[in-house]
């Protein structure tokens, strides 16, 4: 996900937070690339869905991913400790029901 790819997720990605309850999974099973594009659509989003629901930006908003890569990109940004980020869509998805 880079500049000329990040927006095919952004239009979709904004309509899923317009909700105050809005419970979003970002998946990113098929992303092997992220840059600081991608990152700053998934902080904004984040960012949305912590303000409407008050819970500290870990209730509303989880991802899922494998790529070592895009691990190690959030890793680095720190969003990996601050977003809830698991290997599975299942187990993204559980994580918000629960």
């Amino acid at each position: 996900m880079d500049l000329s790819t990040a927006t095919q997720l952004e239009g979709p990605l904004e309509e899923a937070v317009e909700s105050e309850d809005a419970a979003v999974v970002i998946d990113l099973a098929g992303c092997q690339f992220i840059d600081s594009t991608g990152i700053a659509l998934i902080v904004r989003a984040w960012q949305r869905v912590d303000a409407s629901a008050g819970n500290g930006g870990k209730g509303g908003l989880v991802l899922c991913c494998q790529s070592e890569q895009v691990r190690r990109v959030l890793e680095v940004t720190g969003l990996e400790h601050s977003l809830r980020v698991f290997d599975t869509r299942d187990e993204a998805v559980a994580a918000l029901r629960a």
